[in-house]
């Protein structure tokens, strides 16, 4: 792992952020650049999801090539997304998602901010531009996901 990493997902660096959805359509007060801004009162909200159409992501762009080496997320407790799957583009918009194997994600259901580290070394760690994690089910019954913090370290 590198030891000078740097935090980023932050927006002042250009990094954008979208979702499958949002909480009554309300991107100013439940979007998804709320769970990127380090400001706690704050949180991407989901909107609820549908029986045919369970599945709920959370997308990344910092615009600019980035090696991950690790993720920390802060969910609401009762409303953590689980059974997630972390994808990466390592080119522009027409690239497609490919699955990142070297970070594997298992959240609980938790207030606490939990960090997930990359497997990958720095040698065989390939750059990306975006990332997206996709949750196949909430702890909510309703399948609402709230997530207060979410940053990405590594290394430009």
């Amino acid at each position: 792992m590198a030891t000078d990493l740097v935090r980023l997902s932050c927006t002042s660096k250009g990094t954008t952020a979208r979702s499958s959805s949002t909480w009554k359509h309300d991107t100013r007060k439940f979007g998804p650049l709320n769970a990127l801004n380090n400001n706690t009162e704050d949180a991407w909200k989901s909107a609820q999801s549908e029986e045919s159409d369970p599945l709920a992501y959370f997308e990344i762009d910092f615009h600019r090539p980035v090696q991950v080496n690790e993720l920390r997320i802060q969910f609401q407790g009762g409303f953590a997304g689980m059974d997630c799957i972390v994808y990466q583009k390592s080119g522009d918009e027409t690239t497609d998602w490919e699955e990142c194997e070297d970070l594997f994600i298992d959240p609980i259901d938790s207030n606490e901010v939990q960090t997930f580290e990359s497997e990958a070394d720095d040698a065989t760690s390939v750059k990306c531009s975006s990332l997206r994690i996709e949750f196949g089910r909430s702890t909510d019954f309703y399948g609402r996901i709230v997530i207060y913090s979410l940053e990405v370290w590594g290394t430009e």
